[in-house]
């Protein structure tokens, strides 16, 4: 029988936590063993899964053995996927990990259709899906989940060298084996990214399998801000340790691929804009400290603008 440990990070989202949770013990194929990784929650997530009878003293609920772990300090995604992986390959090592943050939800299809596409390959994505549009995608520009798969998707419903990671990605036991665990320090935004780039490089590129559905609310957290009289547009999040955290790993992973034009234009377009679309000195700083970081692989600057 095949051995499936899932690994969800949460952080402050009880609620979408419990919801992920019934999902996966929904699931026709159901996993062996679930951890949770909280990132230090603030909201009693740990007191509303025990007053909900999610975590027992037995540590097992509808006959699948689960484990809470609670982080000292909140590392941020990076961090939970790292701790949660490491902790059950350790405790295993299992076949299969499924990995996804607490917002997400798998269709009871969803593990049952990756693993029975395992032969595709050792890192495996679920189609995501809008959680609010059945006919969208979550991710990208949220265009038709119709038009995406004839885009992309083989005749076997199966779209090489694409995915979502963390949203319901399945990892065999030799991709870690091969690649290691995620890179921690990253906190968040590049973190899953990095963790691709990576499998990429050792000869494990992604593929989705489109009868796999993830459920995911629409990514909201991205905004391209234009300048340059409207021609130009980046990435910008008026939020300063979000978009540290953006530009160090975004210049760290660009880095890592050779991207090197990308890295210069970079450079040019959020100086030009902080520059001049307003003139903002402190964002200046922000990002160039993030840039050279990044250069340097040097991570944990995101900390210094947190309040």
């Amino acid at each position: 029988m095949i051995q499936v440990a899932t690994i969800i990070v949460t952080f402050n989202r009880k609620e979408l936590l419990i919801q992920c949770i019934e999902a996966i013990y929904s699931q026709k194929f159901r996993p062996t063993i679930i951890y949770i990784i909280d990132n230090q929650s603030t909201d009693g997530t740990y007191e509303f899964l025990k007053e909900k009878g999610i975590l027992t003293d037995e540590q097992i609920y509808n006959d699948i053995s689960l484990k809470y772990i609670q982080l000292p300090v909140n590392g941020g995604g990076s961090m939970g996927f790292y701790k949660g992986l490491k902790q059950a390959y350790q405790d295993g090592p299992y076949d299969y990990y499924w990995v996804m943050d607490d917002d997400g939800k798998p269709h009871p299809d969803c593990l049952k259709e990756l693993l029975s596409h395992k032969n595709v390959g050792e890192y495996l994505s679920p189609l995501v899906v809008d959680i609010e549009d059945h006919c969208s995608m979550a991710f990208g520009n949220g265009e038709s989940c119709d038009i995406y798969i004839n885009k992309y998707a083989n005749k076997n419903k199966i779209i090489p060298n694409k995915a979502n990671p963390f949203n319901g990605i399945l990892y065999s036991k030799k991709y870690i084996d091969t690649v290691g665990y995620p890179q921690k320090e990253m906190f968040i935004w590049g973190d899953e990214i990095n963790y691709d780039i990576r499998g990429r490089k050792k000869g494990m590129p992604p593929s989705i399998i489109c009868k796999a559905i993830h459920y995911h609310p629409k990514n909201r957290a991205q905004h391209s801000k234009p300048f340059f009289f409207g021609k130009k547009k980046v990435i910008f999040v008026d939020n300063k340790w979000k978009m540290y955290c953006r530009c160090c790993n975004a210049i760290y992973n660009y880095k890592l691929t050779g991207n090197y034009i990308q890295i210069v234009k970079e450079f040019f377009l959020y100086n030009w804009l902080f520059f001049f679309s307003p003139f903002r000195p402190d964002w200046i700083v922000l990002f160039n400290r993030a840039f050279i970081n990044g250069l340097k692989g040097k991570f944990g600057g995101h900390k210094k603008y947190m309040k």
